[in-house]
């Protein structure tokens, strides 16, 4: 099948207008598209408007071979940026000395774990910026991931490409990146870059000690240890790797990428020891939650008082702002008891409480208890 038929009209001739081409309108009553370029004088790309046309893959091979022969660019190269033009894409790629004609399967099949969990990781802190997710589960990541694709291997070592359809989402984050009105996947790919780049300039200048203690008090961390987890899962100590990150903006949509580079991100070998180092602070620095929570009563466990009222330890299970639910315990006198074991005795009924939820395993403490009661 030829290449031309898997793209559409639409895709080339919005990534020739994002490259300086500009549409002569009185073609289209013809149904062809015709642009022409200031920088490349009497030339003209010139394709048909319906991709049913007996010609239409045809005529787009030989647009993209002009193409390819002003530009300087490859064919294959082209034919990927045109097919993803209405995404964001992030390519990782693996080389090495030595044999690098094949990978350990371990590490390959890691390698693709590793990538859903750093676009996860990232499109976690762009909902709720914190310096370590307990769990990768929020709706939003899990729909960004279901919405991204992966495309075909490309030449040069390992190379995985992943497209973000940059429109996949209307959704908005809770980071307060430069361009406030980017699209939801465009601030996912944004912050992951900006947290990557952090990464590297700390390690290379010597500043991870500094860049963990402006993490931990940030109220919008961009690097979590989840995503430094993502990192070192596509480092493999046998083959002892590097590996380059590198981003291609949607051309569909420029928000926010003005500034940004396009050459790769690179980790090099000797990078990923540190990058544990630093998950583990993270992962270290998690923080008691004060808050008010809503839940259920799973358990009483108090005793009796001298005065005949029950008071004392309650099993709940709370609802966390990320959508993750934990099993706490807490301690409760004798009125807010009585609150408890209606709402334990009664279904479908939720308590709302204020306090500080302890970190640790679960069932988790519970304590400074401020306010116990039924949701309305």
């Amino acid at each position: 099948m030829s290449f031309g038929v898997l793209i559409s009209p639409i895709e080339l001739r919005t990534f020739l207008r994002a490259n300086g081409w500009k549409l002569l309108p009185a073609a289209i009553k013809d149904r062809l598209y015709v642009l022409s370029n200031d920088r490349y004088p009497r030339r003209q790309l010139i394709f048909p408007m319906d991709s049913a046309a007996p010609d239409y893959a045809e005529t787009v091979e030989n647009v993209i071979s002009k193409l390819a022969e002003m530009t300087g660019q490859g064919t294959p190269l082209l034919r990927s940026m045109i097919e993803t033009v209405q995404s964001d894409v992030l390519r990782l790629r693996v080389y090495f000395e030595g044999n690098d004609r094949s990978l350990p399967l371990p590490f390959a099949t890691g390698l693709i774990s590793g990538a859903e969990k750093l676009l996860k990781s990232a499109a976690c802190t762009a909902v709720m910026p914190r310096t370590n997710h307990p769990r990768l589960s929020l709706a939003e990541a899990t729909q960004f991931i279901e919405n991204a694709r992966f495309g075909q291997t490309e030449a040069g070592s390992f190379i995985l490409q992943i497209s973000c359809p940059v429109h996949a989402m209307e959704i908005q984050g809770a980071l307060q990146l430069d361009e406030r009105d980017a699209p939801f996947v465009r601030q996912v790919t944004l912050s992951l870059h900006l947290a990557l780049t952090q990464l590297i300039d700390a390690i290379e200048a010597d500043m991870l000690d500094e860049l963990v203690e402006e993490l931990k008090s940030s109220k919008a961390p961009l690097i979590s240890a989840n995503l430094c987890e993502a990192l070192s899962a596509m480092h493999d100590q046998q083959i002892n790797n590097s590996l380059d990150v590198s981003f291609n903006w949607s051309s569909s949509s420029r928000a926010g990428v003005q500034t940004y580079r396009e050459d790769p991100l690179r980790f090099q070998h000797d990078y990923f020891s540190r990058i544990d180092d630093v998950q583990a602070e993270l992962k270290a620095v998690e923080k008691d939650d004060e808050d008010t929570f809503i839940g259920t009563v799973e358990r009483l466990e108090g005793e009796m008082g001298s005065d005949g009222r029950r008071s004392g330890a309650v099993m709940l299970s709370l609802l966390l702002p990320e959508g993750e639910t934990v099993r706490a315990r807490t301690s409760l006198n004798p009125d807010d008891y009585v609150i408890a074991d209606r709402a334990h005795m009664s279904s479908n009924t939720y308590v709302r409480l204020t306090g500080r939820l302890r970190t640790g395993r679960q069932p988790r403490q519970l304590t400074d208890l401020k306010h116990f009661g039924i949701v309305d």
